[in-house]
């Protein structure tokens, strides 16, 4: 085809369609729609698009047209290497192929495509500069696009618009997700801080694990065992448009894809259950809900101090969750690893309800959980949260402070950042100083950790400990934040607290700098005591260092006993 044919109006008509599809928000919207534009700009009769996903090197199949029979790959994930698309995308070339049947990297087995007689393809990687963000790939095309060079250009400049575009949204995407699930988590964390009513949790946590795994119902299994003679699994809560009907209902021990996974600790992901043997079809006959596809979960009690004493609980399997036909694809492992987490919630609530009367430990445990899953989020500052508390309760120790108060700065100081759940990952992460505006970001996190955990239910429950939230960055002589109180205005607990996080920060890993040394950093806070730090706080955690106190390990020290292991 002669050069001149590829007129400059119709790259600017690509251009511009490709723009007004930039502007969908949605990831799958977008990538639908990039998709079409391929297909109709290429002239094919069919199309695929593939995600990268760069922590497993794999591509996840997102986009299928021309053939419905492929939806069933829909979420399906293949190494990065296999097939023309990993071939495109390791070359870092697009790649035509003339003849799909005879080309030895079609890979047949995954079943792409199989209701269409492919003839022709062309594979185009999606890459902004040397990283991949995925492949699109078109079939069937004309006969004329065999020689068209100038025809394969417009879908490389096609591919060079969407690539930014998709990358964006998938990032903003998966920042929202990450909120989303944070927010879940806390807010189960928080209501598990104020009641004990079993039904109210469980269906708490299957409303959200069936909203974010993004599937039509939900449902939380117990073993019952009240009568030893006919143990049943009976279903405790379950969400979606049939909730009402499952709840209750109960199958025999072993029966069923549930009964196998309690039977077996083993996850089982099914995509059409009327191909599993283990299918119990009795609970959908009495539900009137149709199953499809599975996604079941053994649920694990934790292993639980009752108290000196009174024994110990071991770890065992109490029942099965399980999430019910996924929307738009198959369960991913992404799925499988967040709804681990919500059956390790649920169990836990399970036991809560057999215990409520001894939840100290327990509630201890999940606020570890949260704070973790914050503090992952600063890829700078790992176990930072962890570390201030074992500071802060080294040095109420030392200063003969009551098991009770003892307790209360365990926790506080496990919170203290909880702010940052708020905090944008672009501003922890950065490896820089931060600007005007990001610093006043950072340190607007003490007042929404005091937020965030002051919710009525949690006020009284916590009025101890939401002073360390919001007070541990501020300094005796008033300079320091978020409302610059002095001296005797601080809270006891925030005080400790205080010398405790900037002890860590001191002796910690940094992308601006190198730690110091535990004596540096208590040499620095001898200079600041009575000015900017509580003295008697400071010298605690001077004397709990001198005499070899556990809790007082630095980040370095800790490694390196973690490494010895």
């Amino acid at each position: 085809m002669p050069m001149h044919t590829l007129s400059i109006q119709r790259v600017l008509n690509v251009v511009q369609r490709a723009t007004q599809t930039a502007a969908q928000a949605n990831l799958a919207a977008l990538l639908d729609r990039t998709l079409d534009l391929f297909v109709e700009e290429a002239r094919a009769e069919a199309g695929t698009l593939y995600l990268y996903d760069p922590e497993r090197d794999e591509l996840v199949f997102h986009v299928v047209k021309g053939d419905e029979t492929s939806r069933r790959l829909l979420g399906m994930r293949i190494p990065a290497n296999r097939g023309v698309a990993g071939s495109a995308l390791r070359t870092r070339e697009p790649i035509f192929v003339s003849d799909v049947a005879s080309d030895p990297r079609w890979d047949r087995s995954i079943g792409e495509l199989a209701s269409i007689r492919l003839r022709t393809m062309y594979c185009l990687p999606l890459m902004i500069e040397e990283r991949p963000v995925g492949v699109v790939q078109v079939f069937n095309l004309p006969g004329d696009a065999v020689d068209a060079e100038e025809e394969l250009a417009l879908l490389r400049i096609l591919g060079n618009t969407m690539v930014s575009v998709i990358d964006k949204t998938r990032l903003l995407e998966e920042t929202y997700r990450r909120e989303r699930r944070q927010r879940a988590l806390a807010d189960i964390a928080a209501r598990l801080t104020t009641t004990l009513d079993r039904q109210q949790l469980l269906t708490l946590i299957m409303d959200y694990a069936r909203d974010l795994l993004n599937c039509e119902a939900t449902s939380v299994w117990e073993i019952d065992d009240s009568d030893e003679t006919n143990p049943v699994l009976r279903s405790h809560v379950a969400t979606g448009s049939r909730g009402e009907k499952v709840t209750g209902i109960t199958v025999p021990p072993g029966q069923g894809i549930i009964g196998h996974v309690v039977a077996t600790g083993q996850i089982v992901r099914v995509d059409n259950v009327r191909e599993d043997a283990r299918h119990y079809q009795v609970v959908d006959q009495q539900s009137g809900f149709v199953t499809r596809s599975i996604l079941c979960v053994p649920l694990r009690a934790p292993s639980i101090e009752l108290g000196a004493g009174r024994g110990r609980v071991e770890a065992r399997i109490i029942g099965g969750a399980q999430a019910l036909n996924k929307i738009d694809g198959s369960f991913t492992d992404d799925d499988v690893s967040l709804f681990e987490s919500f059956a390790n919630l649920s169990a836990t609530v399970l036991q809560l309800s057999r215990l409520y009367a001894d939840t100290q430990n327990l509630l201890l445990g999940m606020i570890k959980a949260l704070v973790e899953a914050v503090d992952a989020r600063d890829r700078n500052n790992r176990q930072h949260s962890r570390r201030v508390s074992d500071f802060s309760v080294a040095i109420a120790e030392e200063l003969g402070l009551s098991d009770e108060q003892i307790f209360h700065v365990r926790i506080g100081s496990l919170l203290h950042d909880i702010g940052k759940i708020g905090v944008p990952d672009a501003i922890l992460d950065k490896p820089g100083c931060l600007t005007q505006e990001e610093l006043i970001e950072m340190r607007n996190h003490t007042v929404k950790g005091y937020d965030i955990m002051s919710q009525e239910e949690l006020k009284r429950l916590l009025r101890v400990e939401l002073p360390a939230l919001l007070q541990h960055h501020e300094r005796l002589d008033g300079n320091g934040y978020p409302h610059r109180i002095a001296g005797d205005q601080i809270s006891w607990i925030a005080r400790i607290v205080a010398v405790a996080d900037v002890f860590d920060a001191l002796t910690s890993v940094r992308p601006y700098k190198e730690p110091w040394s535990a004596e540096q950093a208590i040499a620095y806070l001898r200079e600041r005591k009575g000015i900017e730090f509580d003295a008697a706080c400071v010298e605690a955690l001077a004397r709990a260092r001198a005499k070899g106190h556990p809790l007082v390990k630095t980040q370095g020290e800790r490694a390196v006993v973690s490494q010895e292991r």
